[in-house]
């Protein structure tokens, strides 16, 4: 597949119009959209460039992905949610975006800035600047999304994008963190998305449970090539994992009974 290539906007030009746009409503802010700027620059190789009907046409989609969900108004938590998971599979199939171009932070921040910035702000009112710029792909508004659907996408599947849902933004957010120390495995993130829904967590706070079971398949990657093994001897292994975190981590967690003697 050809790359597409996107416009990179330069830091200056992202801090200063960041500095800007923190000061403008959100209203204010549909009128600053646009396809170009003036500090934008392209790879010079590896692809073809956006052209400005493509970048129009996924405008539109987000906005009215954002209009569901209750744009232009605060709208609901779940409204939230539910828009990104719907931006992050459509990011991910309309954006025509391989992963070594998704991995340029200054692509990010010219959608943020150019060509979102309504949206961009409607979702992260007064954001940091990495929610923006893209200083850290993990917590950009539209860069953690696209990476969400790539990691957990099923190619040549019926349903390619049902594990979007899997974990929460939060838990989501640790795994991405970590995808590096974790050999950047796909297969592997998709098993523990496949096996996490139905864990029986025994009373273990979700996010210690993620994060000791994540320390758990790290230390196993350095023994283990996740990517070679076949689907079942890799859930096996995630869930293996999952066990003993539960196992361990139960150990702490206080009987309905002892609750009730604390508390008295």
């Amino acid at each position: 597949m050809t790359s597409v290539l996107y416009p990179r906007l330069l830091d200056r030009a992202a801090r200063e119009l960041h500095e800007q746009y923190s000061q403008l409503t959100v209203d204010e802010l549909q009128d600053r959209a646009a396809f170009r700027h003036r500090s934008a620059v392209f790879a010079a190789t590896g692809g073809r460039r956006v052209a400005d009907e493509e970048l129009q046409e996924l405008r539109d989609r987000i906005v009215k992905a954002a209009e569901n969900a209750g744009f232009p108004g605060e709208g609901r938590r779940a409204d939230r949610a539910t828009f990104d998971l719907e931006v992050a599979q459509l990011l991910h199939e309309r954006s025509g975006l391989v992963a070594a171009e998704a991995s340029v932070r200054s692509i990010w921040a010219f959608l943020a800035l150019v060509v979102l910035p309504d949206i961009s702000y409607w979702r992260y009112p007064n954001p940091p600047v990495d929610r923006v710029m893209g200083t850290d792909i993990t917590r950009h508004v539209w860069g953690r999304l696209w990476w969400r659907a790539h990691l957990l996408a099923l190619p040549q599947r019926v349903e390619p994008y049902r594990l979007l849902d899997a974990f929460g933004e939060a838990a989501f957010d640790q795994i991405f963190a970590r995808r590096r120390s974790l050999g950047g495995s796909r297969a592997l993130v998709r098993a523990l998305a496949e096996t996490w829904p139905a864990v029986e967590r025994g009373g273990v706070n979700d996010r210690q449970l993620l994060r000791d079971v994540l320390k758990r398949l790290l230390r196993t990657s350095a023994i283990v090539e996740f990517e070679a093994l076949d689907g079942d001897e890799l859930l096996r292994q995630v869930s293996e994992a999952v066990a003993e975190s539960v196992v361990v981590l139960s150990v702490d967690v206080p009987s309905a009974g002892h609750r009730h003697l604390i508390e008295d």
